[in-house]
């Protein structure tokens, strides 16, 4: 049986990421691991920090704060699954568990992906600026140190009828494609096959080789568009319809994506769909 990792904080996130926990669960008939990450600050290095240390009564003034904020953020983490959890079991999904951490968000999760088929993230999380445009660093940090696909969710869930594969024939695009291709997730499902790019002989025999994949299947169609693909594919998405984009991640290091910007980033920032990623 597959599992779903659903990664939960205090932003308005949560009750998407449920939803699209939701939705994935009941197609692979998967179980569900709602996690929440605690993560906990060195009073000690923090006054020190600021050259306060060294003040009478001032740290255990402050360590007794840091205990009473860990309460509260341990009863707040316990509700948040708990909710989380009854509504999972009131739409049917019946096998879930609950696990709420203490650590970097980062770690934790990559610790429990270990565990699990997918990840489902939100878009930004609960200490991330929601100015417009804005990607979470940890969620882009999660991505990029995933080995198993990552459902970045939007902030408004709506169930995929049809989805779009950004294709261009590279390695992570290919993993994409024959896990849209073979998983019970996009059963049924109306399926783009999306190549942007010049039309030359290579991109032909790239869309041709993703059209094999789908022999005998109705409701797929391949486009190809010439262009930028940060342009062409929310062009694509927005007349199309599509409810949910397929794409290979984060292809280049860190520094090119800083110095020419990257693709992924442009699609989960674009926020018209969620994404689902794979590395």
């Amino acid at each position: 049986m597959q599992r779903l990792l659903a990664c939960l904080d205090v932003s308005h996130y949560s009750q998407t990421v449920c939803e699209h926990a939701d939705w994935a669960a009941q197609r692979l008939k998967a179980t569900v691991e709602l996690l929440h990450v605690i993560q906990r600050n060195d009073a000690r290095a923090e006054l020190d920090g600021a050259g306060l240390a060294g003040k009478p009564g001032l740290l255990d003034e402050v360590l007794a704060l840091k205990a009473a904020e860990g309460r509260l953020a341990d009863r707040q983490g316990q509700l948040l699954l708990e909710a989380a959890v009854d509504q999972l079991r009131a739409r049917g999904v019946s096998d879930v568990e609950l696990s709420l951490r203490e650590g970097g968000i980062v770690e934790t999760i990559a610790e429990r992906e270990a565990f699990s088929d997918m990840t489902i993230i939100g878009k930004r999380g609960a200490q991330a600026d929601f100015a417009k445009g804005h990607l979470g660093s940890k969620v882009e940090r999660v991505i990029r140190q995933s080995r198993k696909p990552v459902l970045v969710a939007t902030r408004v869930f709506k169930a995929p009828q049809r989805i779009a594969i950004a294709f261009d024939g590279g390695p992570s695009s290919h993993k994409a494609l024959d896990y849209v291709s073979t998983s019970m997730l996009f059963g049924g499902l109306d399926i783009d096959v999306v190549l942007v790019g010049p039309y030359t002989d290579t991109n032909a025999a790239h869309i041709d080789w993703a059209q094999t994949r789908f022999t005998g299947r109705a409701g797929v169609k391949a486009i190809q568009r010439e262009g930028n693909p940060d342009a062409v594919l929310p062009q694509v998405i927005k007349e199309r319809g599509i409810d949910l984009l397929v794409m290979g991640a984060y292809g280049h290091s860190p520094l090119r994506n800083m110095l020419v910007g990257s693709t992924t980033t442009q699609m989960i920032r674009a926020g018209q769909t969620s994404v689902l990623l794979f590395r």
